[in-house]
């Protein structure tokens, strides 16, 4: 399968009379003094966000879809509006779809109106690099969301999963730039409308009024701005059913209450991410934060380079990206180390790396190749290899983990074993869902039934232990069809990592930043230095780590060093034969699924499911009916600093009813019930 085009940043040029002039699609953008009175009155005139009272006005959220961000002139007067309005949303979201965004420099240049310009300084400041994919900046404290699909609008858009309560229908006129206007895109956009969603356009053409009325909206054309005719404007109330799926309809729960079980990275995470939106959030844990893998000193987090682009390349982006984001302050210098690291080829056949560069077209700050001349001036010690120098850096996951926790709206319980899940008895008092229905909330058991929390949320940020907590709660697949399906495959994988002064390694001992082949090796952050009582004055590294399939029968420490030390010597030579008198050795077992991905999201309706028409379980499985209220953030393997974030906003995004982080595709990628819904299709019989 070919990749998709590579996004290319396109310059701003000016044409005589110095108006933007996009000389791909032939056409000018409104001139600066036109520009935000044109916005005002066509688009947030037309969606209703200047009435009053205004079409967001008490809302705990409103969702804007766009579908050419160009100068960002809409988006910047839409959130001018927000802050203006006392009767704002408490969060807006902004979703547009560009396949050819300007430089940063070129936002403020292009901004149409002084008044936005200290937002078009915030915005070049957060602007992302041009890689295709979702990008999710963050303004006024996450009040304002913007979500910038950096795609051909005809293949990304179909693929956004969100509810829209604005549609902003943009792109050039359609003579100029049909691509924008095809009835496929119009369509689309229409699936992701909300009830009562309103659109607006300045094209009144009439195949694009015939497209909206088939696809459910009430049309109507208005007197126009600047000298024409009409604008459009519409409503989605369809009289007949448009649509398969209904797009994410905004949470409407009173009580925002969570309860996560997990105290490690996949569980802080959760918390953390639920917390900042205003949640409370009991955390259970029978043996305190950051146990098990999550105890690891520190890791690396880093995008992943695949020559087609892969799932985990476009995942581990968004990861690192989520993760970046949700650093904390003032902790963030002592958490995080970035600055990149060298991700380094193999001896054998190695691929033409600036050939795979320049087919993915990735600027420098997210990944460039590099030589062993160049990838050792970077990292501060001699390499013999060259590779990847990819985005990314070392994090103190411990101390990141605790930062995490103690997020306001957190609370710790240490010391609680949850032994199984239930459903509160009938007569305890419900909480509506998404959909506005009553549902009982989740309690945590522990081995004498009782109950140790209780929310209408629960997440199960177990690793290992997710299996056997459904198991026990009577939540994994059962019936006719579905009997002793391998809902969760995960397996156990151990590893080995040594903690060594950095001056019992010569080669190693001026090393600034992580390498990374068949082993690697990370200089740690000051806050893991501090977590473990280590002097401050000293420098200390990680070599790690072995894979090793046996928990119960690791290698011996000596065996495991051998390993390390194996895998490092074509990058940076022999080490000693032995680890350092001065070594501390962390053991850890990871959680790995069967196809090495993330288990993330809603958990499955097995009982639904049982009970539904052969046709459901053709749907993706980021489709299949939801046990409402249960979700799973499980299975990180080694990758838990570069994923867990983005897993955690994957699943808070859904509570809440908000755009989704990523594609449906990756979503697909990480539901948890894609196990089970695999062998159902591939029609195999129940397991013994």
């Amino acid at each position: 399968m070919s990749l998709p085009a590579p996004i290319h940043p396109e310059p701003l040029a000016r044409n005589a009379e110095g108006r933007p002039y996009r000389a791909r699609h032939g056409d000018i953008d409104a001139s600066s003094a036109a520009a935000l009175d044109q916005a005002r009155a066509v688009f947030l005139g037309g969606c209703g966000l200047l009435d009053t009272p205004s079409a967001w006005a008490g809302r705990r959220q409103f969702v804007v879809l766009e579908t050419g961000f160009g100068l960002g002139t809409h988006f910047l007067a839409t959130w001018q509006a927000w802050l203006a309005d006392a009767a704002r949303p408490d969060t807006l979201h902004f979703v547009s779809v560009e396949l050819h965004p300007l430089a940063a420099t070129d936002l403020i240049a292009a901004c149409a109106d002084p008044s936005l310009l200290p937002l078009a300084h915030e915005l070049a400041a957060a602007w992302p690099p041009a890689v295709r994919g979702l990008h999710q900046l963050q303004f006024a404290a996450g009040r304002v969301k913007l979500t910038l699909a950096l795609g051909d609008v005809r293949e990304l858009l179909p693929r956004l999963d969100l509810g829209a309560d604005a549609i902003y229908l943009d792109g050039f006129a359609p003579a100029r730039n049909p691509a924008m206007w095809e009835p496929g895109v119009i369509k689309a956009a229409a699936r992701l409308a909300r009830p009562g969603a309103r659109l607006a356009s300045t094209s009144v053409a009439h195949a694009l009024c015939a497209t909206l009325v088939q696809a459910g909206f009430a049309v109507s054309r208005p007197p126009g701005y600047g000298g024409k005719a009409a604008r459009l404007q519409a409503v989605y109330a369809p009289r007949w059913r448009t649509r398969r799926l209904e797009p994410r309809a905004a949470a409407t729960s009173v009580e925002r209450h969570a309860m996560v079980i997990g105290a490690g990275l996949a569980g802080a995470a959760c918390a953390q991410a639920l917390a900042r939106r205003g949640w409370t959030v009991d955390v259970l844990d029978a043996d305190g934060a950051a146990a098990g893998a999550s105890a690891l000193p520190a890791g690396l987090a880093h995008a992943r380079i695949s020559p087609d682009d892969d799932r985990l390349a476009r995942l581990s982006r968004a990861g690192l990206a989520a993760l970046l984001a949700a650093l904390p302050e003032p902790e963030r210098h002592a958490v995080w180390q970035g600055g990149g690291l060298l991700l380094a080829e193999p001896d054998s056949a190695p691929p033409d790396l600036s050939a795979i560069a320049a087919a993915l077209a990735l600027p420098p700050s997210v990944a460039e190749a590099v030589d062993a001349g160049e990838a050792s001036l970077r990292a501060g010690a001699q390499v013999t290899r060259g590779g990847w120098w990819p985005a990314g850096g070392v994090a103190a996951a411990g101390s990141l983990v605790r930062a995490w926790l103690a997020t306001p709206g957190v609370r710790l319980q240490g010391d609680a074993q949850v032994h199984r899940l239930r459903r509160a008895p009938i007569f305890t008092v419900t909480h509506p869902d998404s959909s506005g229905h009553a549902t009982a909330p989740w309690q945590a058991l522990d081995a004498a039934g009782r109950v140790l929390a209780q929310a209408p949320v629960c997440i199960m940020a177990t690793a290992l232990d997710a299996a056997r907590l459904l198991s026990a709660s009577g939540l994994a697949p059962s019936g006719p069809c579905l009997q002793n399906l391998q809902s969760l495959p995960l397996r156990a994988q151990a590893g080995q990592a040594f903690l060594v002064p950095a001056s019992t390694l010569p080669q190693l001992a001026r090393l600034q930043r992580p390498l990374a082949g068949d082993a690697y090796v990370l200089p740690l952050p000051p806050a893991a230095l501090q977590s473990l009582g280590l002097p401050a004055g000293e420098t200390w590294q990680l070599l790690g780590a072995t894979y090793e399939d046996d928990p119960a029968a690791l290698m011996p420490i000596e065996a495991a060093w051998a390993h390390i030390a194996q895998g490092l010597e074509p990058l940076v030579g022999a080490l000693p034969a032995a680890p350092p008198a001065e070594a501390r050795v962390f053991r850890a077992v990871r959680a790995v699924a069967v196809d090495r991905l993330p288990c993330a999201g809603p958990w499955p309706d097995w009982e639904a499911l049982a009970r539904a028409k052969p046709a459901v379980l053709q749907r993706p499985a980021d489709e299949l009916p939801p046990l409402p209220g249960l979700y799973l953030n499980t299975a990180m393997g080694s990758r838990g600093l570069t994923l867990a974030t983005l897993a955690a906003e994957c699943i808070a995004s859904h509570i809440e009813g908000e755009p989704a982080p990523v594609e449906r595709d990756l979503l697909a990628a990480l539901a948890p019930g894609r196990f089970g819904l695999r062998r159902a299709l591939r029609g195999e019989p129940p397991r013994a």
